[in-house]
């Protein structure tokens, strides 16, 4: 199963974001039981960090609860050897420190991500699924 990066799941919650309307259609995909994703525990940090940040917590747990409810979604787990593979990534090929995150946990499961980042198009061995192609 390919991993769902942050940026389509912010996408989705967002409907004045300009990929709402695909990242919509993902979403759709994935209650109708047509795809299945992993989502990083790191995704879930994320968002708790980027509301805050934002001022939008009151906003948080309705979207935590929409995203934690979703049917053919697996979270994975961080582990020490993703952890380690990150910082990897971030040091060679000058990824943030979220992206290093769900780069080398996508290298760890099926080597695919679905994302609209162009960043990860220089990971060796990382397969980038356009959101627009599902």
């Amino acid at each position: 199963m390919p991993l769902l990066e942050n940026d389509v799941i912010f996408a989705y919650l967002n409907e004045y974001d300009p990929n709402h309307i695909i990242a919509e259609r993902i979403f759709k995909k994935l209650q109708n039981g047509e795809i299945n994703v992993e989502i990083s525990s790191v995704s879930l940090i994320e968002m708790e960090l980027i509301y805050r940040s934002e001022k939008m917590e009151d906003k948080l747990l309705k979207d935590l609860a929409a995203i934690a409810i979703l049917p053919h979604v697996k979270y994975v787990p961080l582990t020490p050897d993703v952890a380690v593979a990150s910082v990897y990534l971030r040091q060679t090929f000058n990824l943030t420190f979220f992206n290093s995150h769900y780069a080398a946990t996508a290298l760890n499961l099926d080597r695919k991500i679905i994302s609209f980042d162009e960043a990860y198009d220089k990971v060796p061995g990382l397969k980038r699924i356009k959101p627009n192609t599902i």
